[in-house]
Parts: structure tokens; sequence; C-alpha cells
């Protein structure tokens, strides 16, 4: 079996949410890898300090595939991957960017059972009030209607919700996530998986 090395640079630690998606679309494309994944940490200030961080995540975190990731949040997609193109045009290293609208969140709204799970309470019937799928990409805030989502799936009362661990919750909502084909047809999402294939076909 072949493997695969791949490390994951993100904009902030909570954002390892993102390695059970990745690893899905990796066996998706190519059933027979074997994926090494590592999440690059203790790189120091995150955000827009990415052409620091980038030598400091190859050097620690050597791979075959980086996986450099930025929230789009005020600014456009266009900027954050033209941003990420910049920094590793020093580098030679395959990549692949991530660039959700706004925020990491809006893609983890695809599957309330989850979202139940990662709540405590999977045999759940109470409204998430989860917003239709067209919204997801144009969502102010998508970390807080995941949040409220959680709270919502508890069933607890009002104030034991606000005692919920939410930061937790929230990396636990991927891990428990089997599928996340729900996100195919959300244009960033189609973007990534696109550069994806293309990479693997490189590689």
């Amino acid at each position: 079996m072949e493997a695969l090395r791949y490390t994951l640079l993100t904009d902030g630690s909570s954002d390892t949410a993102l390695m059970p998606l990745i690893d899905w679309l990796l066996l998706q494309h190519r059933p027979d890898l074997l994926i090494q994944p590592q999440f690059a940490r203790g790189l120091g200030p995150v955000g827009h300090a990415l052409n620091s961080r980038l030598p400091a995540a190859l050097l620690r975190y050597p791979c075959d595939l980086l996986f450099v990731h930025r929230d789009a949040e005020g600014a456009s997609a266009k900027l954050r991957l033209q941003e990420i193109a910049e920094a590793m045009s020093h580098f030679d290293q395959a990549y692949v960017p991530i660039v959700p609208v706004r925020m990491s969140e809006a893609w983890l709204l695809s599957d309330s059972l989850a979202i139940r799970k990662a709540a405590g309470n999977r045999n759940g019937t109470g409204e998430l009030e989860l917003p239709g799928k067209a919204r997801w990409e144009h969502l102010r805030d998508p970390k807080q209607v995941l949040e409220r989502a959680l709270q919502a799936a508890s069933e607890k009362s009002v104030r034991r919700q606000q005692r919920l661990p939410l930061s937790r919750q929230r990396l636990q909502v991927t891990e428990y996530t089997d599928d996340f084909s729900g996100l195919r047809g959300l244009p960033s999402f189609d973007f990534f998986e696109s550069q994806l294939v293309e990479k693997l076909k490189d590689l």
C-alpha cells in the first residue's frame, strides 16, 4: 500500500477539524493510500503571518503534500488564494489551498447527526435550526451558527447550555461525520476538491 504523508497548516488550532474531512476526500479518490496526517503546531502567530510560518512548517513537518488553510473572513477567496500562491512560490513543495468562505465552520453544517453526537445527545429530536445549504457560504458568522446548533442539539436548559464545552464539541463534529459528500455543491468545497484531485494526479 502506498503511503502519503500530509501536513495541514491552518489559521488556528481549532482548524484541526479539517483533518477528518481531508482524510475522507483522500480516500474517496485514492482508497489505496496509507494516509499519514500531521498538524503543524507551535509555529508562532497565526493569521496573516503565513510567510513566517511556512518555512517552520516545512522544516518541522516534512511531507508529500501540504494543505494550506486560510479562512476568507472579510476578504475574497481569490485574494486568499493569491496570498497562498505567493507564499508557496518560494518553495518546491506540492500543496493544496483550503479557503472556506469566511471560516471553516461553514463546512461543519452538513451532518445534523454528527452535531447531535458532538453535543452528547445522538438520539435527540430537537430542531437545530440549521440554515439551508445555499446559505452556508453567505453566513456572517458560521461559528456562531454551529455553536447554537450544538446548544440546541444538547436539549439542555439555557443555563446548562451556557456551560457546554463548545470549543471541543466543534472539533468533534467532523470526527463524527462519516460522509462529507453533503458539502459538494458549495463552490469553495468543490474548488478545494478539484485542486486536490489534480494534485493527486501529479503525485
